[in-house]
């Protein structure tokens, strides 16, 4: 997973462009064959790479000796971004099309009890270091411009973000986090009727050296109308001042991008230790959206994703973003 962040890092940030597929007739990365790679088909890519999957899992992936390399997972990447080169079907969901969303994130409240961090504010940086309480005095409204598309048989929508959005975090500690969330690649979706298991888990490794996790989804139970995912590359740094100082919008990166799987319903954060029967594990629910009112302000979703890093002077902990919008009150 670190190689494949870093991978993802260095073409997000650094702007690469992919050369023409080895394959001809066919898109590096496009599982599905739609014409779109999406971050879930880059995940199974990476997967078949380290041989936690077989190529028959994605074959668009393979090279010419029916091998996925690194070089591969760069095409991919570049695909994702920039689009595929060699024909393919139209998309469920073309670029612009779909209902829109302004999502304007409301701030938060300060510092939960310890306990059940729902109950106590909807928008947070739920941390384990605090025993699960928000360790935010404020987050910025973004907003998120979110699209959803329409509807297929079986009452699935595509959802995606369609920009990439600045959030600055001001913890309590007065320094600063910035989180940038990047728009392409990105893929998810919301079942309007219910019945898909879309709980997230991000999971680091004992004393890793970076800050990259693995992100599985489709845990869970099957979920209710409007449940959804929306799986997206992010980025974040701790800064030693506030955001007023730190202007979140205009920071460059030093770190690489990793897959947040933000959801509806529940987001794990998995932060393992020395004792594998004992991982700091921190769950934050969100809340689904309205498909009928998709396109009004206010009128419910919340999205949470698991963050597991390391925090000085505390050590490895596990943590859960949650954004919830400026107005609504859960019914």
């Amino acid at each position: 997973m670190t190689r494949f962040v870093s991978v993802l890092g260095a073409c997000a940030l650094a702007g690469v462009v992919a050369g023409s597929s080895a394959r001809a007739q066919v898109c590096v990365g496009d599982c599905n064959g739609n014409g779109v790679v999406a971050i879930n088909e880059l995940v199974i890519g990476v997967n078949i790479d380290l041989g936690l999957q077989p190529v028959s899992a994605c074959p668009a992936f393979a090279n010419s000796q029916n091998m996925v390399d690194i070089a591969q997972l760069v095409k991919g990447v570049n695909n994702a971004l920039n689009g595929c080169n060699a024909p393919s079907p139209t998309p469920t969901v073309t670029p612009g099309a779909g209902t829109e969303r302004v999502f304007t994130i409301e701030p938060g409240t300060l510092l939960l009890p310890p306990g059940n961090p729902p109950d106590g504010t909807r928008t947070g940086l739920f941390t384990g270091g605090l025993s699960g309480a928000n360790a935010a005095m404020s987050f910025s409204p973004g907003p998120l411009t979110l699209v959803l598309g329409a509807p297929d048989s079986n009452g699935v929508a595509q959802l995606r973000l369609k920009a990439d959005v600045d959030i600055s975090v001001d913890v309590v500690d007065s320094t600063c986090l910035c989180l940038r969330l990047l728009a392409a690649g990105g893929s998810g979706s919301i079942d309007c009727d219910g019945g898909t298991p879309y709980d997230t888990k991000a999971t680091r490794a004992n004393m890793a050296p970076t800050l990259a996790w693995t992100t599985t989804t489709g845990l869970g139970d099957p979920a209710g109308p409007g449940d959804g995912n929306l799986l997206v590359m992010g980025v974040f740094e701790r800064l030693m001042v506030d955001c007023a100082t730190a202007n979140c919008p205009t920071h460059v990166y030093t770190t690489a991008p990793n897959v947040f799987g933000f959801t509806t319903t529940n987001a794990i954060s998995d932060q393992e230790t020395s004792d594998p029967n004992n991982p700091l594990i921190l769950t934050v629910g969100g809340e689904p959206f309205s498909c009928a009112n998709f396109a009004t302000p206010n009128s419910g979703g919340m999205l949470a994703a698991g963050a597991p890093t390391t925090i000085d002077p505390i050590g490895d902990v596990s943590n859960v973003f949650r954004l919830a919008e400026v107005g609504h009150q859960h019914q």
